[in-house]
């Protein structure tokens, strides 16, 4: 299902796009109440019965992480058949913006990077999680620069 500019999904008003991958539209949302702003992943697809299931637990797994480099899962649903993941908003984009393919890095950034990307990898590791898609589109930059790595577990839906 696509979403409008303005149009209401669940307490969150549609901001604007962020960006489109194959499988998830995602979207800026600004809560009705709190006013704050996340970002909305709603994955193309329509949930029977069973993988809807799977959904809800996949995604309970998700807000369960917590870690200084993982983007944070605040809440899921299911919109008409359509799952839904409200995540943290991250302000610095991706890595892949910050950095355009054919980028040079400094050493200093690589370095940097890389230990925060291990970082997240590692603690998802150490509770049998595997990512499955480390990309640059995945890897995003916080306010104060800091990597989030994002897309735990959504390849399997």
């Amino acid at each position: 299902m696509t979403y409008r500019i303005g149009q209401q999904l669940g307490n969150y008003r549609i901001v604007r796009q962020l960006g489109h991958g194959g499988f998830a539209d995602v979207y800026l949302g600004e809560h009705r109440y709190l006013k704050s702003y996340a970002a909305l992943k709603v994955l193309r697809v329509s949930l029977k019965e069973e993988d809807a299931q799977r959904f809800l637990s996949e995604a309970q797994t998700l807000v369960r992480l917590k870690h200084p480099n993982i983007v944070r899962v605040l809440e899921y649903s299911i919109d008409r058949g359509t799952p839904v993941l409200v995540m943290d908003y991250a302000t610095g984009g991706t890595t892949r913006q910050r950095h355009p393919r054919g980028s040079l890095l400094s050493l200093a950034t690589t370095v940097t990077y890389t230990k925060q990307v291990a970082a997240a990898l590692q603690y998802a590791h150490n509770r049998s999680l595997i990512h499955r898609d480390v990309k640059p589109e995945n890897i995003l930059l916080g306010s104060d620069q800091s990597i989030l790595l994002s897309d735990f577990g959504l390849a399997l839906f």
